[in-house]
Formats: C-alpha cells, structure tokens, sequence
C-alpha cells in the first residue's frame, strides 16, 4: 500500500456547503479545484513562496460515506493579479503502519510535494492544526529547508501561557473555581449571581488541560471577583450542605481573595488574545504582532525597560531569572484592584503574606512571559515588523537592520553578503518610493497587495526582497480555524467558477436555482446610475465620466452606459474596464492634462459634480476657469477632504432599484438627472486653499458652515469670532470648552497627541507636525512666519520686545485669552508678548514655566518613531588613545578642524570635501595646508575611503536649499541639492565598521529645522536615529537652530554656554559701538538677514547716535570664529558674508565633539594653543 494517496474528486463538506448548485461529481472538483488543476498551482508556487495548511481529521463525506482524511492547502500570492490565493492541493491518507502517525504523515506529505513538483526552497510558511503531531511534521520539514516559519504554536500560544502561570500561584484559587464549579454543576439554584459567573462560559471539564480552557478561567475568575461578597453570602447560607462550608472557608481567606484579584487582570490579556484566535478574522501577520505586543506586556510588568529590550533581543530564560533586573516588588504590575485591597487590608495582611503573594506574582509573570516567548515563529521585534513591512507606507517605519534580519531569519541570507544586498535592496525601495503618498496623506491609498503587485514589478526575480515579501504574503490573511480557512478556499473556487458560467451561456451541465442567480447579481451588480467613474476612451488617457441609466431595453450583464465629461458622448463599457472616481491620483494623466483642452474640460466638470456632492464651498476669489481648475485638482490630490471620496456618491438606491439597475431596466422612480444638471456656476464650485494659508485644517476651512439650529440672525452679527478660522476651533469656543485642559490648543480637537511646548495644553496628531515643521519658520523682518500658538493664522500681532521673535494670531488671542483680545493689543505699544513677560495665565493661555526646557523635550524625539539603540563604544583608557581621523563633507570653511584644534585632539587626517572655491581658500589659509581637500562628494568612492581611512569621524550637512521651507521653489529630499544627503548616506553605510569591529566610529548629519516633515521622517529612516534639535541662541546672540542625527554620546544633553562663549550681542561688537538688541535673528547667506526688526528697518548697532550694520569681524565672532577668519583672497563683504552665512555656529559643534575626548588623543599642551 503506498504511503500517499491520490486526489479525491469528493469535496470535503465545507466545498459543497450553502451554494445550492447541483453538479455531478466530476463537477465538485472541476469548480474546486479550478479549471486548469494542478498545473496553475504548480507553476505558481515554482516560482514564488508559498504556504501550506494541514488539518486532520476532516470528513470527506458524501452518501453514507465517513471517510475522513488529511486536507492539504496550499496559499500564495499571486504577483500578477495582486491576489492571495487559497487552493485545496491534495488529502492525504497516510498508510504505512509500520512507522508513528507522525512520520507516516510527513513522509506522505513530503511525497505530495514531490508528486505536485512544489519546491521545498519555496515552502515558506506551514501551519497543522493538530498540536499532537505538529512538532514531528515542523522538525521533519525544517529538516529540508532550515528558514521555514511554522505557525503551529499560534493557536495555543495563549492557553499554554495561562497554564504555567497559573501553577505558579497558589493551587487554592483554582481549587476555589474547581469547588463553585462543581456545586452549580450538581445542586441545582435559584442564585442569579452563580448562574451569571457562569452565563455563556464553556463549562469547566476536568479531564482537559488548563491549557484549552483559558477563557473560561480568565473570565470565571474575573466574575467572581465581582461577585465575592455575594458568593460569600450565598454559600454561608448553604450551611453544612456539600463542600459550601470548605467554600466559605477559601472566600473568607483575605490570601485567597487577594491571588484571584490578580490572576482576574492578569489574565485579561490572554483571553483578549485567545478571543481574537476563535471569534476574530484579523490577518495572521496582524495576530503576529498582537503576540509580540503579548511578551512585551508581560515582560514590562515585572521587569526594569533595558531588561525587557535585552531579553526581548536574546530570547533567553535566564534573562529573566536575575532579580536585578526586576522592578521592586511595589512597583510590579498587580492591578490597581490588588493595590486598593492591599491599602484597605493592610492591618490584617502580615509583611509575610504580601511578600509571598509579590513573589507568587513575579513567579507568574515569569513563567508567562517565557512561554509566550517560546511559541512565537520568530523573534519578538520581527513579529512586530512584519505588517508594518508589509503596509504601502510601512518604508517610513521599518529600518533596514530590521528588514535584513527578517530575511536572515527566515533563511533567505545564506550566503555571506546576502544580507548587506538586502539592505541595498530595501534602501533602494525607499528611495524609488520616497515621493508616492505616505500613511498619513489623506488620498486613499492601494491595498497591501495591490501596493506589492506594482512594486513586485520593478524588481528582479533573483531580488532577496522580492522573495522575502513573497514569503510574508503568504501569510494567512484571515483566521487559522479549519472552517474558515475552509470557507476561503470555497468562497474563492466559487466565484470563479459562476463567474465562468455566466459569461457562457452555452454550459448546460448547471443547473443554476433562484437563489444562485440572485447572489450573481449581487455580485456583479457594478456601479450604479450617478457613480463618477474613470474609464477608457480609445486612443486617450482614462477619461472621467458618470454611469448613466438604459433606456427602454435591456442591458447585458455588468455593462454599463457612460456618459463621458467634456466630450459630450456616451459608451457602453464593461464594469471590469472602470474604476472609481476616488481613485484620482492614480488615473489623472498629467501629460493630457497639459496638452488637451477637452481633458481639462473633463476635470473641471466632473471636479465640479463632485465638489457640489461634497457640499464643499470655500473662496469665491477668482472668475477664472484656469485658476479654479488648478485648485480643484490639489482638492482631489489632497483626498477630497474633509468627507473623501464618499462624499461624492449619488444618493443611496434602494434594494428594488439596485436589482432594476443590475438587470438593466429602468427603476420606477425620477431618473437620476444629467451630467449638465449637476453642473452649477464657477462661485460654487469647491476650491483648494491650500495655497492661501497654511492652516491647521491642511489649508481648508468652510466659509459657509452651518449655524446651530437656535442661533438667531441678531447672534449671528453679533459674533466675532472669525470666520477663517478651523471649523473645530469655531465650535469649541461656542460650546464653551476652551478651559478644558484636554483639547489642542491650535485646533480644538478632543484627540490629542502630544503636550504643547510653549504653553500648558497639548496638540493633536496633524497641529504636531504642523507646530514641527513652522515653530522656527522667519520672515524677511525676522519675526515667526505664524502665530507662536498654533503655527497658523492669516493676521497676527508681533512681540515689541526686540529680542523677541515671536507672534501671536487673531484667532488663538479671542479664542484662548479673550474676545475682543486682538483688537485691545493692537492699541499697545510696545506690546510685550506672553513669554517675555512675567508667567501669568491669560485666559486659557498659560505660558509654561519650562517652556525653553519643553521645546528640546518636544524636538527630541518628535518623528513617532523607535529605534534599536544605538551601539555603545566603552570610554578608551587614556594611554590607548590615538589621534583621530575625520572624514568632513561639505566642510565648508573648516568648522570642524577648528574645533577639534580648540579642544585639544590630535588630529591624524582632516580630509574634506568642498567645491567651493572661497570656502577652500578661508580653511587652507586658517589651517596651514593640514586639511586635505578631495573631490566632490559624488565622485567619492568605497576606493578611496580604504586608500584614505579608516576614518573615526563622519560629519556634514548637505545644502538646505531644495529642503529648507523657507524656499518656495525646493526641489526636496528626492530632486536637486536634496539628493546630496543620499551621499552623505551612501558613504555612511561603506564606512560603519562591522559588527565585530569593536573600533569606535562616531557620526553626525546635520540640516535645517525648518523643512517638511516627510522629508524629515525620510531622512529619520535612513539614518535609523531621531534628531536632536540644537539652536546656537543659547551659546551665541544669533538664533540658528538645526537638527543634528548621529551617534556621538551625549549628543541630546541640554547645551550651555560656556564663560568664554559670547551670548550676547554686545560683546562681539568692536570698541565704541552699542548693540540695540541682545540677540539677533538667523543669520544667512543674505545680506538683509542682519537687519532686525518688524518691518526689518533696523540696524543692529549704534555708533554715536547713529545706526550701522554689523562688520564681519563681528559677524565672526557671533559665529564662533576668530577675528579675520574669512579675510583671505581679496574676498569682499558680500562674499564673505556668504561663506559665513552657510557655516556651522562654532559653540554648537563644540558642545557635539567634548564627549569625543574619552575615546581620542589630545594634543600636547605646548600645541593646544589655537
């Protein structure tokens, strides 16, 4: 008898379940496993990973017959169609007797393989039900291919947990639940609280392990928490009758009463997971990271965070032994129930007994905390990667350390160099994605797999990161059950296969019933009259149009009738050609859009359809079709805020007209009306004014929004609230909420993110990154860009202190402080604003006292994103340290040679890399020669960093012009001067030292603060570290804040001046001139950049009466440099000025490279002086 067997033509009942399709027996299989069974499925899975399911036991059925057997599925991800599929393979039934269950099953589930021609290499993913024979069938198949991931352990994961944990405490709380149970199970009661602690639970079955009965302790115990006095009550009343006086005994025990207390919270988690196993439909990728957010949990409750990140990282028991790494005992997670019972029992709970039960609970959370850890595939940072990965904007969250280890893990890097091609790989779909909608922009994005299907395109088919993508595909995108999996598999198989038949009307083996065809209908029914749709013209572009009702005969099915915008026809076009309206971003065509007056014609009138579905009415500013056009188009690219593209669908059919549609007659009702109807006058149409204001609704806001419904006309006029400003901001202040602290302070919203730094209050999710990207955006006159508040706002009052900056908006002074505000401070003059002013509250405006603190805090890790800590080089004794070597690009004039001469180092090698020529000239005339000049960056190569290095020390800062915000023609981080941070990146990662490289090599980059977020967030990835926000205001009288990424200790430490750093205006101005201010605004490459001011009219020093700019010897010295540092080469005051203008504040690199002393040479102290 051999030991596999043969496809069976019988479906198992879950294939041939509610369809009511009457088929002969060769037709079960032909609609199950598909046409073109098995050769699809081989081809498919020969080339790309793929996953296979095994459950045992299954009744294959079929008049009288009982047979049961192993069904073998197998999923994969289709790459063309951008589909996961399920398919039924084969059932197995093992016959080889001489051999375990186990073996005999994977010998025949081998064999399978073998006969299907399915590659071992591609078997990605295995998941068998069966927990008995799982470890034999994962050992044997690991055997043949070592990076196989087995989801096996899944479904018992949180049952295996709750089981060990609770051995650990004592055995007199599960007796507890053993006795209740046992006394509602055989006397019978009228308690209606005994009949609730166990209402819709699985009852208790002692010959189960716990570990299959998790829910039912978890939630039995928390309910008789609930419930003790009651419980109590009850069994004192039974007397003597059965076990109730033992019973009575356990529920009077305070020891008792506290265990179960905390086995109630802590087994809150477990059961919510084990929940989402049986009744939830989450991906398994999903599930994956719920489990690794699991061990996270537990760890963290008895565990100090560097514990938890180490045994997180090494997946080690022992780890979790050392009580050195434990919290105190006070401090571990017990539940805030535990801790008020302790503080109400604490005279009648011994030091003895609390102590026993911490320690009971310690033992609990780490017997736990390992055996989740043992069930999870892979380790616990992976796991939380995976659908983050796998998302369309997942490039912005995931760094390539973890991407390469993903592919290590799962046997995709075995050979050496394979995981440095991954990273490359990875870094190049960041960089060809960089430009394409992120997370957070509103246009709706592809689904995972869509998003795959395009990108899987542009790679090669030998890519590690194609097939390590594959591979994740693969993974189930539902529940484990058999059932569902089952139904899946169905659901897939049938749709085809109606789908085959009903384009074919010459099947006659179908017998189709009322019942089938009705859900034909459904499924197909398409658009409906009204939808806006994009579809294709022969010989044009996709074109916009509206699907329109048949008149007077009937349709085919799922063909539609389009009238088409602009072009005053009409098609019938099958629903398969068409696509939504929403789908704008990917089916504008920019070069028709330039060239065809009819395309343009198309968008402005299905743009104006859409726009009057919305209800969006904004500015009525221009007359101009082109101008509105434009701005209707960054309405659609934006997402069709604020309602999206459900904003736009006609009004709702009911059931009978949809089936009228879907067969192609006319719906009794009023026809749905023209696409000429639906066109109304230009000061209608909705407008984008995004390019208007920077606002905090992203450039929207409703000029005709709806008054309350008791609001008078007298009120109305009476209102003086603005009418520009967010609507949420509007509401907040009639509703009378603005003392309430949990609101953001720029736009009102009740979902906050994070505290505002300037002020007590906080900021939501989108004011954040908006506050991020325009708190340290200037104007020419040098005051802030937008108001200090909310980094918004069309009209504002400036600060009339001189040295202050800062301005305040119309709406954020008569919302916060005060009707009426606004206007009274217009009156003032000078008017000192609230942070340069003694700390008093103003209505809801209450300065912080920290708020100079709070800004650092707010710009420290601001990009709401984790990484791996950075690798710790120990302090190097001092009779070990050697001269350092320095790698400088964009050098500049020589700012860091300066200050590692300053500070003392010996200095091996300064090499720099600068093109140009006046910024050469001031370092090689400063500096004597020492600093070698090489080519420019670009043409550095992994060449000359071996014939030059090693190097100890990578510093630069690439242009900021196409990045810095204050340009309004920036290129950004993709195009023009932006791409120069991608070499500074490129030589970065030839320069990092291996891991068993135990040299210490230290970095940083810097830019300006002021740039977009995203571009922000991009460069965050790259270089795998959050920014540190450093501004020269507070070593030197100039503002220059900047962002510095690296890895230099201490780079986040608070900066302070020293005594011989110049922090005030006065004291780098030459003999016998006066400063007028004591700080002056950031200095540029642009000469009116030293005037101060409001109307930027003034001159910053005095002399004798009368005002003058600053010289550059003075400019110097606010800079940090000595006195004629860029005197060299005739230069004159402008060109000077300019190469001063684009260098680093002196002070602040300083404060960077001290802690650099510990590990480097210094000079001899005859040399130090500089």
């Amino acid at each position: 008898t051999p030991s596999h067997a043969t496809t069976r033509v019988k479906a198992p009942p879950a294939f041939k379940s509610d369809q009511n399709i009457k088929l002969t027996q060769d037709q079960v299989a032909r609609h199950v496993l598909g046409q073109k069974y098995p050769q699809d499925i081989t081809a498919a899975c020969s080339q790309t990973p793929y996953c296979l399911y095994l459950y045992r036991g299954v009744e294959l059925g079929g008049d009288g017959d009982r047979e049961t057997a192993s069904v073998l599925l197998v999923g994969y991800f289709d790459q063309r169609s951008g589909v996961k599929h399920v398919r039924l393979l084969d059932t197995l039934q093992p016959r080889d007797a001489t051999v375990s269950a186990g073996t005999a099953e994977l010998n025949c589930l081998v064999e399978t393989l073998r006969r299907f021609e399915l590659p071992m290499a591609n078997l990605a993913v295995f998941y068998c039900g069966d927990s008995g024979l799982s470890q034999v069938l994962v050992t044997g198949l690991r055997a043949l291919n070592p990076g196989l991931v087995s989801l096996c352990g899944l479904p018992g994961l949180a049952g295996r947990a709750c089981q060990v944990g609770v051995s650990a405490l004592p055995e007199s709380v599960l007796e507890l639940v053993r006795n209740i149970h046992h006394h509602y199970s055989t006397c019978p009661t009228t308690n209606d609280n005994l009949k609730e602690i166990f209402a819709d639970v699985t009852s208790l079955d002692p010959l189960l392990p716990l570990s299959s009965q998790c829910l039912f302790l978890g939630r039995t115990v928390q309910r008789m928490a609930d419930a003790w006095p009651e419980l109590l009550q009850y069994f004192e009343s039974r007397g003597n009758e059965g076990d109730a006086e033992q019973v009575c005994a356990r529920l009077r025990d305070l020891k008792v009463r506290l265990s179960l207390l905390f086995l109630g919270q802590a087994l809150e988690p477990l059961c919510a997971f084990q929940e989402l196993l049986e009744w939830g439909d989450s991906d398994v990728a999903n599930i994956l990271q719920q489990a690794s957010s699991l061990v996270h949990s537990y760890a963290a409750s008895f565990l100090r965070s560097p514990a938890v990140d180490r045994f997180l990282r090494r997946r080690e028991p022992t780890l979790l032994v050392n009580e050195k790494d434990h919290l105190l005992r006070v401090d571990v997670n017990t539940g805030a129930r535990v801790k008020d019972f302790l503080s109400e029992h604490q005279a009648e709970l011994d030091d003895d007994v609390v102590d026993s039960f911490l320690e009971s609970s310690v033992s609990f959370y780490k017997a736990t905390t390992w055996s989740l850890m043992k069930s999870l595939p892979l380790p616990n940072v992976a796991l939380k990667n995976i659908p983050i990965l796998l998302r369309p904007a997942g490039r912005l969250e995931v760094t390539s350390r973890v991407v390469a280890e993903l592919g290590s893990l799962m046997g995709l890097c075995g050979v050496p160099g394979d995981m440095a091609l991954l990273t490359d790989e990875f870094l190049e779909y960041m960089i060809s994605e960089g430009e394409k909608p992120t997370a957070d922009s509103p246009t709706p994005g592809p689904t995972v797999e869509q998003h795959w299907k395009q990108v899987l395109r542009t790679m090669g088919k030998t890519s590690i990161l194609r097939r390590l993508i594959c591979s994740l595909l693969t993974l189930p995108s539902g529940s484990l059950q058999r059932d569902k999996v089952f139904a899946r598999v169905c659901t897939l198989k049938t749709t085809e296969s109606i789908e085959i038949i009903v384009l074919d009307d010459s099947d006659d083996d179908v017998i189709w019933t009322e019942t089938i065809q009705h859900k034909v209908h459904y499924i197909f029914k398409g658009y409906n009259v009204g939808d806006l749709v994009w579809g294709q013209i022969e010989g044009f572009s996709l074109w916009p149009g509206t699907v329109q009702p048949w008149k007077g005969r009937q349709a085919a099915n799922r063909i539609r009738k389009v009238e088409w915008f602009g072009a005053g026809m009409f098609s019938e076009i099958n629903t398969r050609g068409l696509l939504p309206f929403g789908s704008f971003a990917q089916c504008f065509c920019a070069n028709s859009f330039a060239t065809l007056v009819t395309y343009r014609d198309a968008m402005f009138q299905s743009l104006q359809v859409a726009a009057s579905r919305c209800r969006k009415v904004f500015s009525l500013g221009s007359e101009k079709q082109e101008e509105h056009l434009g701005e209707m188009v960054d309405w659609a690219f934006d997402g069709f805020k604020p309602s999206g593209p459900d904003g736009f669908q006609p009004p709702l059919q009911t059931e009978g007209k949809l089936r009228g549609i879907a067969n192609g007659t006319q719906p009794d009702q009023k026809k749905a009306t023209s696409i000429n109807s639906e066109l109304h006058n230009m000061s209608q149409v909705s407008v984008c004014l995004t390019k208007l204001s920077l606002n905090l609704d992203n450039g929207t806001f409703n000029l005709r929004q709806e008054e309350d419904a008791g609001a008078s006309s007298n009120m109305e006029k009476n209102d003086q609230s603005p009418d520009c400003q967010p609507p949420l901001k509007k509401q907040k202040q009639q509703s009378n909420k603005k003392e309430d602290p949990a609101f953001c302070l720029c736009c009102m919203a009740d979902d906050i993110e994070i505290f505002h730094p300037l002020f007590e209050g906080s900021l939501c999710l989108k004011c954040k990154d908006n506050f991020t990207e325009t708190l340290y955006r200037y104007d020419e006159d040098g005051y802030q860009s937008y108001c200090t508040v909310c980094c918004a706002g069309l009209e504002v009052i400036l600060c009339g202190n001189d040295s202050c900056c800062r301005s305040y908006c119309l709406d954020c002074l008569n919302i916060l402080v005060g009707p009426g505000t606004f206007d009274s401070l217009k009156e003032v003059d000078p008017w000192i604003c609230y942070l340069c002013e003694p700390h008093n509250a103003h209505g809801a405006l209450k300065p912080r006292l920290d708020w100079s603190i709070r800004v650092q805090e707010f710009f420290a890790n601001n990009s709401a994103f984790q990484f791996e800590p950075d690798r710790v080089y120990p302090s190097i004794p001092a009779n070990l340290r050697r001269p350092i070597s320095v790698l400088s690009l964009f050098d500049g004039i020589g700012t860091g040679y300066l200050v590692l001469k300053e500070l003392g180092f010996k200095v091996d090698k300064y090499v720099a890399s600068e093109i140009c020529s006046e910024s050469i000239a001031v370092s090689e005339i400063n500096h004597e020669g020492k600093i070698i000049h090489v080519d420019d960056v670009r043409l550095i190569t992994k060449e000359h960093i071996l014939k030059w290095g090693p190097f100890d020390l990578l510093i630069g800062g690439s242009p900021c012009n196409d990045l810095a915000m204050v340009n309004p023609a920036r290129k950004g981080l993709f195009e023009g001067t932006g791409r120069l941070f991608f070499e500074y990146y490129r030589l970065l990662h030839i320069m990092k030292p291996k891991e068993d490289d135990r040299r210490p090599f230290f970095w940083f980059f810097e830019n300006v603060v002021f740039m977009n977020n995203h571009h922000k967030v991009d460069i965050c990835r790259f270089l795998e570290c959050n920014p540190v926000l450093v501004d020269a205001v507070k070593v030197s009288p100039a503002h220059r804040a900047r962002y510095f990424w690296g890895n230099i200790p201490g780079m986040n430490r608070p900066i302070i001046a020293s005594q011989t750093d110049k922090v005030l205006l006065q004291d780098c101005l030459e003999r016998g001139r006066v400063a007028k201010f004591t700080k002056v605004r950031t200095i540029t490459t642009n000469p009116n950049s030293l005037k101060q001011g409001k109307n930027v009219s003034k001159l910053p020093v005095s002399v004798k009466g009368v005002d003058d700019n600053l010289w550059i010897t003075e400019l110097e010295k606010i800079f940090g440099f000595p006195k004629h540092y860029t005197d060299v080469k005739n230069m004159n005051r402008q060109q000077r000025q300019k190469v001063l203008g684009k260098s680093w504040s002196v002070p602040v690199i300083r404060h960077l490279f001290a802690p650099l002393k510990d590990y480097f040479a210094k000079q001899e102290r005859a040399d130090t002086s500089y």
